[in-house]
């Protein structure tokens, strides 16, 4: 692994805590569940955004609200964290829902489904 994509690597790792912890701790929004989680991130090579992919626990309703939410959030969440993480270009941030626990699960529920079938 190159030097420079190491540290990408390291920083996406740094931002995904501090962002986890940002949103359990400082955002104070309703429409924000305590059920959401940060389950991955992409970040530009230039570092200057990041696509945040959360799992929110509800309907598709409350799913959408919570991604809204945390959208408008995004720059609290960005000062918060600034100064806990020294990057030249810090991040824009962009939330969107993680579906693959959904894509899971149901590809489990057909697995099952047709399991007597492959016996």
């Amino acid at each position: 692994m190159s030097q420079s994509r190491w540290h990408v690597e390291h920083i996406k790792e740094h931002l995904h805590r501090e962002i986890a912890w940002a949103i359990s701790n400082k955002v104070n929004d309703p429409c924000i569940c305590d059920l959401v989680t940060v389950t991955d991130m992409k970040l530009a090579p230039d570092t200057r955004n990041a696509t945040v992919y959360v799992s929110v626990y509800g309907d598709n309703e409350q799913k959408e609200k919570a991604i809204s939410a945390l959208n408008r959030a995004a720059p609290f969440i960005q000062r918060c964290i600034s100064p806990r993480i020294s990057l030249k270009n810090f991040p824009k941030l962009y939330f969107k829902i993680d579906s693959s626990l959904e894509r899971g699960r149901h590809i489990n529920s057909l697995l099952e489904q047709v399991k007597d079938d492959l016996v």
